[in-house]
């Protein structure tokens, strides 16, 4: 089972067959998981779009230099994150 925290609300699991987003609420389940609101992916971009959409959709957006900054240091760096955490169990 993969799991990589993208912040302190939000983390991906994986068994290698299903990939869930998981809203943390701050208990576990019985095989380690997190318990709280869950939603079911085929691919890793799909539920880094949907957390995209959900962390967002708080925030508004003013002008274009500050949805570039938020592009520059959000979004890249989950991706980095991502990228190497499937890089080190193998998946490319």
């Amino acid at each position: 089972m993969m799991r990589i925290d993208l912040d302190s609300k939000y983390t991906i699991v994986s068994d290698g067959e299903v990939i869930n987003l998981i809203q943390k609420n701050g208990k576990t389940r019985k095989d380690g998981t997190p318990a709280g609101e869950k939603w079911w992916f085929q691919t890793y971009g799909q539920a880094i779009k949907f957390y995209e959409k959900k962390v967002d959709a708080g925030k508004p957006i003013h002008s274009l230099r500050e949805l570039a900054k938020q592009i520059d240091s959000g979004y890249k760096r989950i991706e980095v994150m991502v990228d190497q955490r499937l890089k080190e169990v193998g998946i490319e």
